[in-house]
């Protein structure tokens, strides 16, 4: 069965800033194919327990079979294969977004499921019932902190816009004790309190990744 692919704009422009972003993904797709090391995980393992912990999310709508995910920063589709035997999504959808374009053709060719869209775009362009970010926010290559901050700031509005139900995302903990040059790392009660001011009340941070990461939940 031929994959179901969508696209908002053939000819999009990913921003400037994310253009490095971008190539670096594209590079590492072609250098190791789909798998965890493309993504920049050290191993599947750590890569498949970060998908079940966002999933953790959705356990709420035990009743649905038709869930809708927007998986801002898809890489090559991996959290679909997580997501695509749950009841819950036995009629759903699954919108996958990157800025690679490498990314996004390996996840075309890889993945033959008609519950699956991939689109080239720095922003989400579809409503969904939950969306999740894993790792996309933690790769600034040169970008400066104020500048990725601000980033990441307008991207968490954006997507909570076209959120019915739920969101996750993570980042690297400024704790984290081993850090490098082109990683983003965040002050966790800083974005704790930026959701609650911005976004809900129904927040609230996951720390089973405590010191290097942390996960945050919004519920509308």
């Amino acid at each position: 069965m031929k994959a179901i692919t969508v696209t908002r704009n053939k000819h999009i422009e990913i921003p400037k800033f994310l253009q490095p972003v971008a190539f670096s993904y594209d590079w590492s797709i072609k250098k190791f194919g789909p798998i965890h090391r493309a993504a920049a995980w050290r191993n599947a393992e750590l890569q498949l327990r970060r998908f079940q912990i966002f999933l953790g999310l959705i356990a709420f709508d035990k009743e649905r079979n038709d869930l809708t995910i927007n998986d801002f920063g898809c890489g090559y589709g991996a959290m679909f294969d997580t997501i695509k035997n749950l009841p819950q999504f036995i009629h759903g959808k699954y919108f996958g977004y990157d800025i690679s374009a490498a990314m996004i053709q390996a996840a075309k060719n890889r993945i033959s499921d008609q519950r699956a869209f991939f689109i080239l775009n720095h922003e989400a362009s579809n409503n969904a019932d939950y969306s999740f970010v894993s790792g996309t926010y933690n790769m600034k290559m040169a970008v400066n902190d104020d500048e990725w901050q601000d980033y990441i700031e307008d991207s968490i509005i954006h997507l909570w816009s076209k959120t019915k139900i739920g969101m996750g995302f993570n980042m690297l903990n400024v704790e984290c004790p081993v850090r490098e040059k082109t990683l983003y790392y965040a002050d966790p009660e800083y974005y704790l309190e930026f959701c609650e001011r911005h976004l809900t009340d129904k927040v609230r941070m996951v720390e089973i990744l405590h010191p290097n990461e942390f996960v945050i939940f919004l519920r509308k």
